[in-house]
């Protein structure tokens, strides 16, 4: 039972594992990953892993019809899915698949529709993605980092709604978010409570860490390149996403110079972001 808030103020981790309305951990990542890993894999076992779950394949199936996955015509099952965007690729179109999934939802604390809360995921992802290849990073790593990094949000409003609380929170704006308001209230941020759920569920370390540290990148460790990255995405998802809010500040140069990205650079990276967020906001909307 949840005790009345502000009182109980429980760990990041212990919130995580309080909660009973969290969706299923997407153990299909991992097992992707591993795949993807291995030059032995065929396109026939990665379909064999996603067939497991049914509402998946169907998203699968969607999604790989839109022109950003290189659709050109229609595909109606799960082999033409994976075959039309090949082993390469077949990550990066899951981990989009399992993301709409996890974050679609409209969360009432933060006064967020549940498209505005999938889109921000998306760009955050996209210009991951862009920045990782710049800086030759992973873009598998960065671009789920960047998918998930508002997950915790979703942990947040799930504690209120099981405690009963009726907070909202305002954002302060890009680089601190949500964070001053949460951690005025909690003692952390979505950030750590996104952390926790993703190490609870057995993502990589580095995403994880990345996710912990996407508000403030100099505190990681061990990960400072794609945590910079993150830090510098949210940034792009921040000035595509948050009309309301005047236009970001630049990310601090340190950011960009581990992250691997000159200000000279922001046109190409900007342009190939919004090519992509303008293809998702079209064709790949929650349904």
């Amino acid at each position: 039972m949840l005790s009345t808030l502000p009182f109980f103020r429980p760990t990041p981790e212990a919130l995580v594992r309080q909660l009973n309305d969290l969706p299923g951990a997407p153990k299909i990542l991992h097992k992707l990953q591993k795949l993807a890993a291995s030059q032995d894999s065929t396109i026939g076992q990665v379909v064999d892993l996603i067939v497991l779950e049914p509402g998946l394949s169907a998203r699968v199936v969607r999604m790989s019809n839109s022109t950003h996955f290189g659709g050109q015509g229609r595909v109606s099952d799960i082999m033409e899915a994976i075959q039309r965007v090949g082993l390469n690729g077949v990550q990066e179109l899951v981990t989009f698949a399992v993301a709409s999934h996890l974050i679609g939802k409209p969360l009432a604390a933060y006064g967020l529709d549940a498209e505005t809360i999938w889109f921000r995921s998306v760009a955050c992802g996209l210009a991951a993605s862009a920045l990782a290849e710049a800086g030759n990073a992973d873009k598998n790593e960065a671009y789920t980092a960047g998918l998930m990094h508002g997950i915790g949000l979703m942990v947040i409003d799930r504690y209120l709604v099981q405690a009963k609380s009726s907070r909202v929170f305002v954002s302060s704006e890009y680089p601190v978010d949500f964070a001053p308001a949460e951690r005025d209230f909690l003692g952390y941020s979505h950030a750590e409570a996104g952390a926790a759920l993703l190490d609870l569920w057995g993502f990589s370390p580095s995403v994880v860490e990345a996710v912990r540290c996407q508000i403030e990148p100099e505190a990681s460790k061990d990960h400072r390149q794609l945590s910079m990255i993150l830090a510098t995405a949210r940034w792009a998802r921040s000035l595509f996403c948050v009309p309301e809010e005047k236009i970001p500040k630049i990310p601090e140069q340190r950011w960009l110079d581990e992250a691997g990205i000159r200000i000279a650079d922001f046109g190409p990276w900007l342009d190939e972001v919004r090519r992509g967020y303008n293809l998702a906001r079209t064709e790949l909307r929650l349904k």
